[in-house]
C-alpha cells in the first residue's frame, strides 16, 4: 500500500515535462525521423516543415481533383510517383495535437466574431506565403542552419525581427484596453 504521494509511479508525461529531458527526447525523435527520410531518398533539410508539407498536400489534392501540375517537392513527387501519398506530417501534427488536448482535457473551442476569424485566417495565409518565400517554416529553418545555409541565418534574423514587431503591436493593443 502506498502511503506517501511521492512514492506513486510516475508516468512518461511526468518525465517529459522536465525541459532538458523533453528536449532531448524530441531532438532524438526529430533526428531519427530525419534519418528515416534520408533513407527514403528525401532531400536535405526537408525532415519536418509545416509550410512545405502543407503546400505539398494542398497541391497534391488540387492536382488530383483538377488534373493540374502544381509543384510538389521532389520527396513528395517521388512518393506520388510510387503510388503513395505525399508527406502527411501536417495531418499527424493536427491529429496528435487534438488527441493530446482531448486526452489532457485541454481542448476548447474559442468563440469569436467574424473579424477575429478573418484576422487569424489572413495571418495564417501570410505566414504560409512568407514561410515559403523564405524557403522554410521555423522547423526547417533550424535544419537548414544546421546544414550551414547562410540564407537560413538571414531568415532567422527576419523571423526574430517579425516576432519582436508582433510583440510590440500586441503590447500596444493590450495597453490600449
Amino acid at each position: 500500500m502506498v502511503t506517501d504521494i511521492s512514492e506513486k509511479k510516475k508516468g512518461v508525461d511526468t518525465y517529459l515535462k522536465i525541459p532538458l529531458l523533453g528536449g532531448a527526447v524530441i531532438g532524438f525523435a526529430a533526428a531519427l525521423i530525419q534519418a528515416l527520410l534520408f533513407a527514403a531518398g528525401g532531400p536535405q533539410a526537408y525532415g519536418f516543415c509545416v509550410a512545405c508539407h502543407s503546400r505539398d498536400l494542398i497541391n497534391y489534392i488540387t492536382n488530383s481533383l483538377t488534373g493540374s501540375n502544381l509543384f510538389l517537392a521532389p520527396f513528395s513527387a517521388n512518393a506520388v510517383a510510387a503510388g503513395t501519398l505525399p508527406v502527411l506530417t501536417i495531418i499527424g501534427v493536427l491529429v496528435g495535437a487534438a488527441g493530446a488536448a482531448l486526452l489532457y482535457k485541454e481542448f476548447r473551442v474559442k468563440k469569436g466574431d467574424a473579424k477575429s476569424y478573418a484576422v487569424y485566417g489572413v495571418g495564417g495565409i501570410l505566414f504560409m506565403i512568407f514561410a515559403l518565400c523564405m524557403g522554410a517554416c521555423p522547423y526547417r529553418l533550424a535544419l537548414r542552419i544546421g546544414y550551414g545555409d547562410l540564407v537560413a541565418v538571414f531568415g532567422l534574423i527576419a523571423l526574430i525581427v517579425g516576432v519582436f514587431i508582433g510583440i510590440k503591436i500586441a503590447m500596444k493593443r493590450m495597453e490600449g484596453k
